[in-house]
């Protein structure tokens, strides 16, 4: 019995010693390692490899050419002033007009300096820097078509203002991508107008243009009407339109409120649009209020 005590303890202690020595090892190689690699010269340590790395400054990234900035108003009443910027200033600019004129030459030029235009007018502006071509920026800015004004009665909704109230006569139609911000959006309530043109006008056709997404609680009106004045107190109905657009119907869509007319002489014009109401028991927003979207007033 005791033999075997004797074995197990001298094994154990060979145990032990191996351990010890493998850990003096290690922290002897390591030790070695850094004092080796101290004493190493820049000379040694190049030929070694260890400084063939490059620096950031090596690399070469190629940079993308971005496309330039248009600005001008985007309505204006006699002529305004276009001036393009590109957002590097190493990069030469290209610029064209009217490219959907088909009576014009379809070039690109050199821009050098801002310019004025007098007319509704597209704009398309390109940059470029060593050959290497931006995408091109399209814009559009539009002469009044009119000089008439507009007092809105009801309340817009802040975020669906368009570009103010002059939005609802400029001549632009809005796209059916209501997104864009080319709308007014009138929330739990009547869409109510007058447009004052200023001077008699003969009339003969009137029309209003609202916008239907049923899934964002967008609904057409009821019914839409007309009323003429002349001297925008005492107002006579000229007509009404009832919507025929099922509002359950969940394809987004455009539609006029469009109607002819006798011959009637009017300095002002009264739209007044109903809204819906509150949104059905089959809606997924049961109970909420719904919007009227109303972009361009118009006559003839």
């Amino acid at each position: 019995m005791k033999r075997k005590l004797v074995v197990f303890s001298l094994f154990i202690t060979q145990i032990i010693n191996a351990q010890n020595f493998s850990q003096d090892e290690s922290s002897f190689i390591e030790s070695e390692e850094h004092e080796s690699t101290q004493n190493i010269s820049k000379t040694e340590l190049k030929k070694r490899d260890f400084e063939n790395g490059k620096s950031d400054e090596d690399f070469k990234y190629t940079q993308e050419t971005n496309s330039p900035i248009i600005s001008a108003d985007r309505l204006f009443d006699f002529s305004t002033k276009v001036e393009i910027t590109s957002q590097n200033p190493r990069d030469k600019i290209y610029y064209m007009t009217d490219a959907n004129d088909a009576n014009k030459k379809k070039t690109f030029t050199v821009y050098k300096r801002p310019f004025m235009i007098s007319r509704t007018t597209q704009v398309k502006a390109y940059a470029e820097r060593k050959g290497e071509k931006s995408l091109v920026t399209t814009a559009n800015f539009n002469r009044r078509p009119n000089y008439w004004d507009i007092n809105t009665l009801s309340k817009v909704t802040p975020q669906y203002t368009a570009s103010g109230k002059l939005a609802l006569i400029d001549g632009i139609r809005g796209d059916i991508n209501w997104q864009k911000g080319e709308w007014q959006g009138y929330q739990g309530q009547n869409f109510e107008a007058i447009i004052d043109f200023k001077s008699p006008q003969q009339l003969t056709t009137l029309s209003s243009t609202y916008l239907h997404d049923n899934k964002a609680s967008i609904l057409l009106p009821k019914k839409v009407e007309y009323y003429a004045s002349m001297n925008g107190k005492d107002f006579i109905l000229l007509k009404t339109i009832d919507n025929d657009i099922d509002p359950k119907n969940e394809h987004i869509q455009i539609k006029d409120f469009t109607t002819e007319i006798l011959p009637t002489e009017a300095r002002y014009l009264k739209v007044k649009a109903y809204y819906f109401g509150k949104l059905p028991k089959s809606h997924q927003g049961n109970g909420g209020e719904t919007y009227i979207f109303i972009d361009e007033i118009s006559v003839q």
